[in-house]
Formats: C-alpha cells, sequence, structure tokens
C-alpha cells in the first residue's frame, strides 16, 4: 500500500455509527439477560463490566483486521452490514434463552458473522455470546462446552461455505454436528440417553443446514454485489459528491463525466475493472474542486466516504506526481484524462480540417508511453496497443 494512503486516517462517519451500533446493542443484549434470569444487581454488574471489556477488545479487533484488507479485502469497509448482521445475531440469542439447554442452535450466528466478516470475528463473538448465555441462565459446564464445541467447529466450517461446490456436504455436516455434538454433551452431563435430545437435535439441524445453504450464500453474493455496485452509486447523479463536483463547476463535471464514460468503455474493450474504471474517470481530479494540496485531499475525502481501496490508490497516483500508477486501471485513466485535455485545448485553437485526429492520437498515447510513466503499472504492450487502437478508431473520444 502507498505511503500516502498510510497517512493519518480522517474519521469516517458510517464506520463510527456502525461501532456505535454494535457496542449499544451489546449493552443492551446484557441488560436483556440479567433481566430475563433476574439476576441480582452485582451479578448483573459483573457481567456488564465482562460485556463493556469484550467490547472495546471486539472494536480493537474489526479496525486491525480492516486495517490489514481482512474485511471484505478493503480497508475501507464502513462496517455496516456486520453491524446489521451483529443486531440480528443478538436477538437470535436472545430468543435461545427460551429454548432447553443444550438445544440452542448457536451455530447460527458465526454462520451469519462469516458471511459478512471472516472466522476470527465470528468465533470472537459467538463464543463470548455462548460464555454470556451459560452464566445469565445458569447452564452447566456441559452445556458452555457443547456451545463452544458447536461454534468452533461452525466456524472453521462456514469457511468452506463460499465454495458453492462445498456447500451442500457442509450444510450435512451441520446437520449431524447439530444431531451428535448435543446429544454426546448430555449423556456426560446426565448419563442417560432421551428422545428428546434427538428431536430437538434434528430441527436445530435442519434449521442450521439452510441457513448454511440458501442464507449463507445469499449474504454472500449481496455482498459481493454490494461491491461491484459501489462504483455504480458513486457515480450517480444523487451522489453527493458528484452534486458537489456540479456545484464546483459544470465545465469540470462535463469534462469528468466524459473520462468515466470513455475509461468504461475502454476497459469493458481491453478486459479490465470497468466500475474501477468509470469511478475513477469521474474522480481523477477531484482534488481539484476541493483545493490543493491536491493528491492529499483527494484521497482524504475518498475515505471519509468509503470509497472502495483500489480507487483511492488511483487518486494518490494522480498524474504520477507522487507515485507512477501502479495498476492498468490507473494507467488507463491517466491515459484517458490526459489525451482528452490535449484534445479539448487543440479543438479550441485549430480548425478541425487542418489536423488529422486519428494520427494525433496516436502521437500523443505515444509519447505517454515512451515517457515511461506507465513501466509500474502492468500494462501489457498488447494492451496499450489495444487501447490505443479503440481510443483512435472507435470515435468514442469524439
Amino acid at each position: 500500500m502507498k505511503e500516502q494512503i498510510k497517512a493519518k486516517e480522517p474519521v469516517n462517519l458510517y464506520r463510527m455509527l456502525s461501532l456505535v451500533a454494535i457496542t449499544l446493542d451489546s449493552i443492551g443484549f446484557t441488560f436483556f439477560l440479567c433481566a430475563r434470569s433476574r439476576l441480582y444487581l452485582d451479578e448483573s454488574l459483573c457481567l456488564l463490566f465482562l460485556d463493556m471489556l469484550f467490547v472495546l477488545i471486539y472494536v480493537f479487533e474489526l479496525e486491525y483486521e480492516r486495517k490489514n484488507r481482512k474485511l471484505s479485502d478493503n480497508t475501507q469497509t464502513s462496517f455496516v452490514r456486520l453491524a446489521v448482521i451483529y443486531v440480528v445475531c443478538s436477538l437470535l440469542i436472545a430468543g435461545m434463552t427460551f429454548l432447553p439447554e443444550f438445544f440452542r442452535p448457536v451455530m447460527l450466528v458465526v454462520i451469519l458473522i462469516c458471511a459478512v466478516s471472516n472466522v476470527t470475528i465470528a468465533v470472537s463473538a459467538g463464543i463470548f455470546w455462548d460464555i454470556l448465555l451459560t452464566l445469565s441462565t445458569g447452564d452447566s459446564f456441559y452445556a458452555l462446552a457443547c456451545f463452544v464445541v458447536m461454534t468452533t467447529l461452525g466456524a472453521v466450517l462456514a469457511q468452506g461455505l463460499r465454495r458453492k461446490e462445498y456447500r451442500i456436504w457442509i450444510s450435512f455436516l451441520y446437520f449431524f454436528i447439530s444431531l451428535i455434538v448435543p446429544g454426546a454433551l448430555y449423556y456426560l452431563a446426565y448419563k442417560e440417553v432421551v428422545r428428546e435430545v434427538f428431536i430437538y437435535g434434528a430441527v436445530n439441524g435442519v434449521v442450521t443446514a439452510v441457513v448454511a445453504y440458501f442464507v449463507f450464500g445469499w449474504l454472500v453474493r449481496s455482498t459481493e454485489s454490494e461491491k461491484e455496485n459501489r462504483y455504480f452509486d458513486i457515480v450517480s447523479e444523487d451522489f453527493s459528491e458528484v452534486k458537489a463536483l456540479k456545484n464546483f463547476s459544470m465545465i469540470e463535471y462535463r469534462h469528468s463525466k466524459k473520462v468515466s464514460d470513455v475509461a468504461y468503455a475502454c476497459a469493458k474493450e481491453v478486459g479490465l475493472d470497468e466500475g474501477l474504471c468509470m469511478a475513477a474517470g469521474l474522480y481523477y481530479r477531484m482534488g481539484r474542486w476541493i483545493g490543493e494540496p491536491y493528491i492529499e485531499n483527494a484521497v482524504q475525502k475518498a475515505k471519509t466516504l468509503c470509497f472502495p481501496e483500489p480507487l483511492i490508490v488511483i487518486l494518490s497516483e494522480y498524474y504520477g506526481q507522487e507515485h507512477r500508477p501502479s495498476t492498468p486501471e490507473s494507467a488507463l485513466v491517466h491515459m484517458v484524462d490526459a489525451l482528452l485535455i490535449k484534445l479539448e485545448a487543440i479543438e479550441l485553437d485549430v480548425n478541425r480540417s487542418q489536423w488529422n485526429r486519428e494520427m494525433f492520437i496516436y502521437q500523443t498515447l505515444n509519447e505517454f508511453s515512451s515517457s515511461g510513466i506507465y513501466d509500474e503499472s502492468g500494462m501489457s504492450m498488447n494492451r496499450f496497443l489495444s487501447v490505443r487502437e479503440f481510443l483512435a478508431k472507435k470515435g468514442v473520444l469524439q
């Protein structure tokens, strides 16, 4: 990651609100358990203290995982989806207090959290909820062991749910775990085998398997779709920064929109990330409508808006002033923006009949390439030639 992007990070409102929601939900959940179990004040305060300690460490863990790209492969995730699932899971755990000891489908929560984060975060929340659940309801040590074993196994298996071909088999495993683990721990606790153990286990197993197969898949698909749609959301006419750009200058907006459209068409033609090129084309000159220092302000603003990290990298590589383009998408956006600026300038000064537009495009792009600005971008010569040909021949710059 570029050094510029590692500089002081601005506070993101969406991320802060998500963390506040997780904190308030944890406190509310603990109060519910205390009231549900009619604990004394001193017992309730002890549970609340444990809860606050957990929340502090959990927030640290979320930030640590985010900064190391272990959440959505992006340091700029807002935690909104995770906060929603966290609240849903706490409600599920609250509902489980009405179920008999040993027969609480605790694997549901780690499956749901794994779908929107990772195993570390899911296991941390799952085991802590298991402990709170056991302490508040007065369940036995064997019940706690049952919950912890199921939580751990559920989280480990949830990693494989991301592979569609494994999903059906892992769902069957969830069913058998729900059937066998509670039965084994129940026997260790009471030294007897009862029919209800297998009935409850089978019901929990079916519910867990259905959630694993259908709900997990839906959450993963919606998360992936959200990443792709994010680029389209931030270039829509209703987005705040698009409105800010229009208020700043309609001339600048029309230029940026043109860069965005052309970069998108080029990316589609040569097999690059279309959404990224489209968004980067629109925001490539964002620093100019924010103010100096252009690059630093653009990067900081992009972070506060939770832009995807690949887009922030391209903004930090604006015209190669601080860092040369490090990806083909960054090189493409520079190519399109710089070429359009030159074309707009020459069209104002020279009559169209007095110059060869196609030859001018060839010559300009060749000059960019020979300057060495794209040497670190990973753009192959074949792809560069394809982009050059597309821009010169297809009329997208008209």
